[in-house]
């Protein structure tokens, strides 16, 4: 019976060791937020996400779990139906490639995380996360093109417990991730009302236009610049046509 108590005690110990070994990340992130080092921050990149309801749900996702910005690639604009009036809480970076946009993570730090069913892909419940994350996604249909795998630095993926389907729903794959990322980073759980969460103030165009953040005057100066380019090339096409006297000048000259 001793023998037997000794190994139930030792079984356990370890259980309560690995227990620990999972969870300790958390705290360990929290201390550190609390000693003005600041938590790991998470970025959504959207490139190749091809279904608008997706976006939206995204954005949603994105919203509740922390995230500091969504990076866009490519898109000038972004679809946001689904997001239940979530669009505008979160930052938006709007990058022209994808190219550019692994060369602005790197700049700060920031690891490209690619959601995908992998081999090399390590399950999310192990929070392989060593800092500032962007997460990407695959397309809907055909998963992740090669130039995207190409731009991950590591991969996750959710394991699922049945043969039932092949793969999650982006919006679904992003969220469990993302809620994964939150809890590894020690973020804390926002304040509660009843049944729902309390909503921070929203901020309207003009506070944002009077006292925008760093992203935003980013994305205002971007907006202005392609505002002047399309003007510039406006003025050169109006420039490369003969008007109506040009071509009566010419014709008298040909008489």
């Amino acid at each position: 019976m001793e023998t037997e108590a000794k190994a139930a005690d030792a079984v356990l110990t370890s259980g309560a060791q690995a227990s620990s070994s999972s969870s300790s990340t958390a705290p360990e992130n929290a201390a550190a937020a609390a000693e003005g080092k600041g938590r790991p921050e998470s970025y959504l990149l959207l490139f190749n996400v091809g279904k608008r309801q997706n976006f939206g749900t995204l954005l949603r996702s994105a919203c509740a779990f922390g995230v500091s910005e969504v990076l866009v690639v490519g898109a000038k604009k972004l679809a946001t139906f689904g997001n239940q009036g979530t669009a505008g809480f979160t930052p938006e970076r709007h990058i022209e490639t994808l190219e550019a946009a692994k060369e602005h993570c790197k700049s700060r730090g920031i690891r490209i995380c690619g959601i995908e069913i992998d081999d090399n892909a390590k399950p999310i419940q192990d929070h392989p996360f060593a800092g500032p994350t962007a997460f990407m996604l695959g397309n809907e249909g055909i998963g992740m093109s090669q130039q995207q795998r190409e731009a991950c630095d590591f991969f996750v993926y959710i394991p699922q417990h049945s043969g039932a389907t092949a793969s999650l729903n982006v919006a679904v794959a992003g969220s469990i991730v993302l809620h994964h990322f939150a809890l590894w980073a020690g973020m804390p759980e926002h304040a509660r009302e009843g049944e729902k969460y309390v909503l921070d103030p929203r901020r309207h165009k003009l506070e944002r236009f009077r006292n925008p953040t760093e992203a935003e005057k980013e994305e205002i100066e971007r907006k202005r610049l392609e505002r002047a380019a399309k003007r510039s090339r406006a003025d050169g096409e109006e420039a490369a046509e003969p008007g109506l006297d040009d071509a009566d000048d010419a014709l008298d000259e040909e008489g």
